[in-house]
């Protein structure tokens, strides 16, 4: 009995161990047999059939090596270390084992046999749980800790990530577009409520009407109080649905200034309630519409300066009241929008001819991908409508994209050192010089080009005419998927880079025993998902939207999808908590990370994602036949 109580205490050391009932650890405590394997000697071989055993680590270190292959990008070595069981897969398949395990280090194992595993994964939900999606487990338990680092314990709800149904207020005054202005007023006078919604028979919202429209609608230019609503209200009003959450409605009145949202039903559009700006930050100390203000009403880059700084205070606190990474990267980068606008807008102010000129200003790299944190850089460009004076209008944008680019340097946009930006010629570009572009990287695709290229393929027009940019969106998504051997090469590119995991210790590091976050980490999922998204006709430009897109489209399962999405969230939250931490410590943004600084859980999540990252590429690279 000491001997099961010893092997049950060491296993709760470890997940899914340390979340299973003390029943279902006895019956595996009571089931393991304990054996030794010293260095080099393997510990399960490639199998026919289904493995016999299931090996959890007791002490040491066992390598696992992928069936070889001639090409490189199935040469896969792994590593499992204490509380790590080995093989998975192929006990869920009843499947073969294509994998070798050999003992890298003199190591203890607990095994236990296939039906004893299937025995436990019935009698215990937690470990089937873990079994069949172990990463997003972990991922989720280690997202639950790095947030509750930053956890207010005095807000016990987090509006902006409650979907809007639960926000809404369902006390709805709705009017008919023929009633008259004046039985509008009085209403809105004796109830107390800010708005009336315009709605049809089918009561579908079809204009709204706030206290805001009385003064500059009605009252200054004396309106005739029997006129019908529908010749003042606003008309076709932005909704959403009651599934969306809140800081969706959140972006939404920073963006464009509104105080209002209407919420509908996600299939009939029929009107549910509606949500203000004193619904989502009644309960907390967020300015977001009050930061999106000052941003607007700037005049000078110091004041932005400023904005700069409340940016990072307002992402901690909402990080700190559970807003979700993906959610957070997002606000940053619209609120970077905002202030790419107005600088653009200034730069306007001080070269009057733009004016007369139709260009759109495109972001490319994370704000186009909406994906930005603390460390960037700028990467931008223009596209300006193609006429008889193309030259000249190019000067004229160039003068003035030089002052812009400066501008957000000073901002602590730093300058790109490829020189991908707005006022480098071979980048402002006019619609047709855009699709010959794209075209040529298209039509003859080389290696180099390639890799050069794929940060184009992720611009989202942010100022000016953004139609011209949403035009060459379209056109782009038409012409690429069917150009076979440019995605090949595309798939090749995306697979050049690897995850950083090492066959004599955990990971890959540089000459500061570190691991880049960014490029060895969330870029090899961003270079998939452009792929997936390019391939199937996506006109996304943000990660996690292109693998949503393609879920059904990509070949690839929704759990193997879903594993994209939370991985990358995962890397995500990693470098934006190392941000902070950087900052709080007064040192310079990177996204360095030390392996060797993280905790026990974080090391391990970091490990399973690499592994299914490298996983995704194999598939990627059998598709492509690379």
């Amino acid at each position: 009995m000491d001997i099961i109580r010893t092997t049950i205490n060491h296993l709760q050391q470890f997940m899914p161990y340390q979340k299973m009932d003390i029943a279902s650890l006895t019956f595996l405590a009571e089931h393991i047999e304990v054996n030794y394997f010293a260095q080099g000697e393997v510990v399960l071989n490639h199998t026919t059939t289904e493995p016999e055993y299931f090996f959890i680590v007791k002490q040491g270190v066992v390598e696992g090596h992928r069936e070889a292959r001639e090409n490189q990008f199935y040469k896969n070595a792994f590593e499992f270390e204490e509380g790590e069981g080995f093989p998975v897969g192929p006990l869920l398949s009843h499947s073969p084992n294509l994998s070798q395990f050999i003992a890298s280090t003199d190591c203890f194992v607990y095994q236990i046999s296939n039906h004893v595993f299937h025995e436990l994964r019935q009698r215990s939900q937690v470990f089937k749980d873990f079994c069949e999606t172990r990463v997003a487990i972990l991922l989720e338990e280690s997202k639950r800790i790095i947030q509750s680092q930053y956890a207010t314990r005095d807000q016990e709800q987090q509006p902006l990530s409650l979907p809007l149904g639960e926000l809404i207020r369902k006390n709805i005054y709705s009017c008919t577009p023929d009633t008259p202005i004046r039985d509008i007023l009085n209403t809105m006078d004796s109830t107390g409520i800010g708005s009336m919604v315009v709605v049809n028979p089918q009561q579908q919202p079809v204009g709204i009407f706030t206290l805001h429209d009385v003064l500059r609608r009605i009252t200054i230019p004396q309106v005739n109080l029997d006129t019908p609503i529908k010749d003042y209200m606003t008309a076709n009003p932005i909704t959403l649905s009651r599934d969306d959450l809140a800081y969706k409605a959140a972006l939404i009145m920073a963006k464009h200034g509104f105080r209002h949202i209407l919420v509908v039903h996600p299939h009939t559009q029929v009107l549910l309630g509606v949500v203000s700006e004193r619904d989502l930050f009644s309960l907390q100390r967020i300015g977001l519409r009050e930061l999106s203000i000052q941003i607007q009403e700037a005049t000078q880059l110091e004041t932005l300066k400023d904005c700069q700084k409340e940016i990072k205070r307002l992402t901690k606190n909402m990080m700190a009241q559970g807003v979700a990474i993906g959610q957070l990267t997002h606000i940053i980068s619209t609120l970077n929008d905002l202030i790419s606008e107005k600088v653009i807008s200034l730069g306007i102010a001080q070269f009057p001819e733009v004016r007369d000129i139709r260009f759109a200003w495109m972001a490319m790299g994370s704000e186009g991908r909406l994906e930005q944190m603390f460390y960037t850089d700028q990467d931008n460009g223009i596209i300006f409508e193609d006429t008889d004076n193309r030259e000249e209008h190019r000067a004229i944008l160039l003068k003035f994209a030089h002052q812009v680019n400066h501008d957000l340097n000073t901002l602590g946009f730093t300058l790109c050192k490829g020189n991908i930006m707005a006022m480098n010629p071979q980048w402002c570009l006019s619609t047709v010089e855009w699709r010959q572009r794209f075209s040529k990287w298209m039509n003859t695709p080389e290696p180099q080009a390639i890799l050069n290229s794929t940060i184009f393929f992720d611009f989202r027009g942010i100022a000016g005419d953004i139609r011209l940019a949403e035009e060459l969106r379209t056109w782009l998504c038409e012409q690429v998927s069917t150009q076979k051997m440019f995605l090949r090469f595309l798939c090749q590119n995306a697979l050049s880079n690897r995850p950083p995991l090492g066959l004599i210790k955990d990971f890959t590091t540089n000459h500061n025993d570190a691991i880049d976050l960014k490029i060895n980490g969330a870029a090899l999922l961003v270079d998939i998902a452009r792929l997936l998204a390019l391939a199937h006709g996506s006109t996304a430009t943000n990660t996690v939207q292109r693998f949503k897109d393609v879920v059904d489209k990509s070949g690839f399962t929704e759990k193997q999808i879903k594993g994209c999405i939370e991985t990358f969230l995962f890397i995500q939250l990693l470098r934006m908590r190392h941000h902070f931490e950087l900052e709080q410590a007064g040192t310079e943004l990177s996204n360095e990370i030390k392996p060797s600084e993280l905790n026990t859980l974080n090391t391990r999540v970091l490990k399973e994602a690499f592994r299914f990252i490298r996983d995704l590429q194999s598939s990627m690279a059998n598709r492509y036949r690379l």
